[in-house]
């Protein structure tokens, strides 16, 4: 070899000391250098502003995105890359952030979170339960428009779901989602109680209160947070707001944030369970088959046997902390980090189809398995990703950055071998 042609710029060594700590990532991973990644980015759709909510049409061909701070979402055609129409949404006062929005699982209609008072004056609401004013509140089922239902071929609004204003019922939804994968109805969390709504004309069934498992404490003033719902039937999971100075009436120590999680049978009305995180939540989901339930937030996540009563499965520890993993002088293996390394917070985490996986964000991308209770895969993510969508069908997962949505193809037969150790 020449020796005028061996590279001697320090760029180029900072090039080769790179490539050789990329390389002990992989060996410490236990990657095979040929082997297919896991999962890969295809491509960047560049938004207008941040992103608050996003949601796949059942074909893959369109997003629904709504954004923070704006009064308005937006239908994407991902091929062209531009929008196909817009849905005028109201926020409500107290929520400053976005609307969430859905489409319907035969993919003809877009429901879309809404807030309007259909009433005069400004909005107002019993500040608890005991309220003079609170039943009255409960019975003026028609007073807020919470939520909108849109045509997608004709591209307009064909119903209105209402929901009144009080402690109970809330003043508007902070989850949605279609009872078993069924276009028919449409379940909407409100509060401390749960509404059903036919589809599309958005009339509703009936409504439950799921406040009763703590009823016995009446100045606790108890409403869900997130719902996590079934991929087959009628069920959903309710997750509470962390206890804190409350924590040690429930048993746990005081501001633990230990979290309740309410189980209900929609088609029964009725409560199968109630579960415990000791630890603060970001969210629960079912797997994809629904046999498994887990929560997930601050470390550990919590793996729970639907089929049987909801036993307890196990645990599977969050990865190191990003800015710990950074802060190390060699490379570490976020598979098998060493004990004592600082755990990272988990959040939106959504079932990967035809496996016990969850795909979801913790630092960068990670891949559980629920059912060996274990972190199989880890992928490199942008920075600031708050939220993800999953097209199942074609296994193209988006990951919101601010204003930016990339787009990546999971490899189920890469994922198998993450599975199998291999």
């Amino acid at each position: 070899m020449n020796p005028r042609n061996i590279p001697k710029s320090p760029v180029s060594f900072k090039h080769l000391l790179a490539a050789m700590a990329a390389l002990a990532l992989l060996l410490l991973n236990g990657c095979n250098v040929r082997a297919k990644p896991v999962m890969e980015e295809t491509g960047v759709l560049e938004l207008p502003y941040s992103v608050q909510s996003l949601a796949w049409h059942p074909d893959g061909r369109l997003l629904a995105v709504g954004y923070f701070m704006r009064d308005v979402v937006e239908v994407w055609d991902v091929q062209t890359k531009k929008p196909v129409f817009s849905v005028p949404s109201k926020r409500r006062p107290i929520n400053l952030s976005g609307q969430e929005v859905l489409f319907s699982p035969d993919g003809k209609n877009l429901i879309v979170q809404d807030f309007l008072d259909t009433k005069d004056g400004e909005p107002k609401f019993p500040r608890t339960f005991a309220e003079p004013a609170e039943s009255v509140a409960q019975q003026d089922k028609d007073r807020y428009i919470l939520a909108r239902v849109w045509d997608v071929e004709q591209r307009k609004e064909i119903a209105q779901l209402k929901g009144p204003g009080s402690s109970l019922y809330g003043a508007a939804h902070d989850g949605m989602c279609p009872l078993g994968a069924r276009a028919d109805q449409l379940a909407l969390l409100r509060g401390a109680a749960v509404a059903v709504y036919r589809m599309p004309e958005g009339k509703l069934a009936y409504e439950v209160n799921f406040r009763h498992p703590f009823a016995d404490k009446p100045d606790f003033g108890w409403g869900y947070e997130k719902m996590g719902c079934h991929p087959q039937n009628g069920e959903i999971a309710l997750q509470g707001g962390p206890l804190m100075k409350r924590a040690p009436e429930f048993g746990f120590p005081l501001n633990s944030g230990a979290t309740p999680i309410v189980v209900v049978d929609l088609d029964r009305k009725a409560i199968k369970k109630v579960l415990f995180s000791p630890t603060p939540l970001n969210g629960v989901a079912y797997s994809a088959d629904g046999s498994k339930l887990v929560s997930f937030g601050t470390s550990p996540i919590r793996v729970w046997d639907a089929n049987r009563d909801f036993a307890a499965l196990g645990e599977i520890e969050n990865p190191p902390q990003l800015d710990w993993v950074r802060a190390q002088r060699t490379p570490v293996d976020v598979l098998h980090p060493p004990a004592d390394a600082p755990r990272g917070n988990s959040g939106d985490l959504t079932a990967v189809p035809d496996s016990d996986v969850m795909v979801g964000m913790a630092s960068d991308f990670h891949f559980w398995d629920t059912a060996q209770r274990r972190i199989v895969a880890t992928v490199r993510s942008p920075r600031d990703v708050l939220r993800l969508a999953l097209h199942k069908p074609s296994a193209i997962l988006v990951a919101a950055a601010v204003n930016r949505v990339h787009f990546y193809r999971i490899d189920a037969a890469a994922l198998q071998h993450a599975i199998k150790g291999e």
